[in-house]
């Protein structure tokens, strides 16, 4: 049989693949052991289903009544209901064959099966659009040998989340997550020694490094694929500046679609677990990609920022009770709600005594982020490092000292 849609959807279903000939005794037993309840077949594409003649029931035999006492009904066992973070494992576990069997094709030379990835594209933006974070959470629950894999579904799921957060077209968020699963492929064309070096790159190392999106071009330009894909795979290592690989093309050449790669890549890349590098906080990821001048796309970087809700030690933020507050530090246990030091009211446009507030659920929550030489203009620097002081006073006699 033709396999063309499973109650659930592909995310529920024990394949890979989106849709399939049920040829192999193994792949029938595969899909009755998943639970699935139903699926729909293609009989233009397949064999349908059997027609077997109804059989009468056997006739009543008359029996003495029973002595026993009835039996108790069958109580109902009640699942619990699949929460967002239970979907995304499952979404995990059903693309690892898929991007497997792609980094396999890729080592061995052979063009990428991009096909076989238009079903994952459209379950992770799904996910997103569900959720923005349970992807992501689940993600950073990797390995060492799992890193290049996740990654790049991790990328995916960044750059379809962050597309949605910019007001992209949603029929262009899946070829985003599509790029975002394939911008690392040229990575298979690099020998395994120096892939999963643990100390630093000698300079000939460092340069075969360099050639892999080049690598990963070529192998694109083999299949039928978006032109976004390509491009990502390619350019996601450019800089703003000029000073990136492998064409050093500045911020005016490259698309925008190659800039928002830049960021996700480098974000999921330094905050997660790597063969020869421990991850980052979030909140200092941010914060050191904010000091690298000439990376990203500034106003980019500050739009990833607010998507993902995590605001970095010396960023300048508005609170719920619109108050705006200087990002103090970190918070290991939940990064969006770091501790902040308040000292400016919205509404009355006036200072107050620098005070420290909690940002969770129970305190004061961040909103979003603010620039703070619109508020402050070029005194915002020097403000910022008084503001930073333990000693809350030394940020400046307040011209309003109302208690918030």
């Amino acid at each position: 049989m033709y396999v063309h849609a499973v109650a659930g959807g592909w995310i529920a279903s024990p394949f890979w693949r989106k849709q399939l000939v049920l040829a192999d005794a193994r792949d029938v037993a595969k899909l009755i052991d998943s639970g699935v309840a139903e699926i729909v077949i293609d009989t233009d594409k397949g064999v349908g289903p059997l027609v077997t003649p109804r059989v009468a029931p056997p006739a009543a035999v008359d029996t003495p009544p029973a002595t026993e006492q009835p039996a108790a009904p069958a109580r109902r066992v009640r699942r619990r209901a699949l929460s967002e973070l239970d979907r995304a494992r499952a979404l995990v576990e059903q693309s690892r064959a898929a991007m497997m069997q792609m980094f396999a094709d890729a080592r061995m030379g052979h063009a990428v099966d991009t096909d076989a990835l238009h079903p994952l594209a459209e379950a992770i933006a799904d996910s997103v659009a569900r959720d923005a974070t349970a992807l992501i959470t689940v993600t950073r629950l990797r390995s060492k040998d799992e890193y290049t894999w996740l990654h790049s579904l991790a990328v995916g799921a960044l750059l379809i989340g962050f597309g949605r957060h910019l007001g992209l077209p949603e029929e262009g968020l899946r070829d985003l997550g599509l790029a975002g699963l394939l911008h690392d492929i040229g990575k298979m064309a690099v020998p395994s020694a120096v892939l999963e070096k643990s100390d630093r790159l000698d300079p000939a190392e460092l340069a075969v490094v360099r050639h892999h999106p080049e690598k990963g071009h070529r192998l694109l330009l083999a299949g039928a694929v978006p032109e976004v894909v390509r491009d990502v795979c390619l350019h996601h290592h450019e800089r703003v500046d000029g000073r990136g690989y492998p064409y050093g093309l500045s911020g005016a050449d490259l698309s925008l679609a190659a800039r928002m790669a830049a960021v996700c890549d480098v974000y999921d890349a330094v905050t997660s677990v790597r063969p020869y590098k421990k991850p980052w906080l979030p909140g200092d990821a941010l914060a050191r990609m904010l000091s690298w001048e000439g990376h990203f796309d500034p106003e980019l970087l500050a739009s990833f920022i607010d998507h993902i809700g995590i605001h970095p030690p010396g960023a300048l933020v508005r609170l719920r009770s619109n108050l705006l507050a200087l990002v103090l530090g970190t918070n290991a246990d939940d990064p969006t709600a770091p501790p902040v030091r308040a000292f400016f009211d919205v509404p009355t446009q006036q200072r107050l005594a620098p005070h420290d507030r909690t940002t969770d659920a129970a305190g004061d929550p961040i909103l979003c982020g603010e620039r703070g030489g619109y508020w402050f203009g070029a005194d915002w620097d020097a403000l910022r490092e008084r503001l930073v002081d333990a000693d809350a006073a030394a940020a400046g006699t307040p011209s309003c000292a109302r208690a918030a």
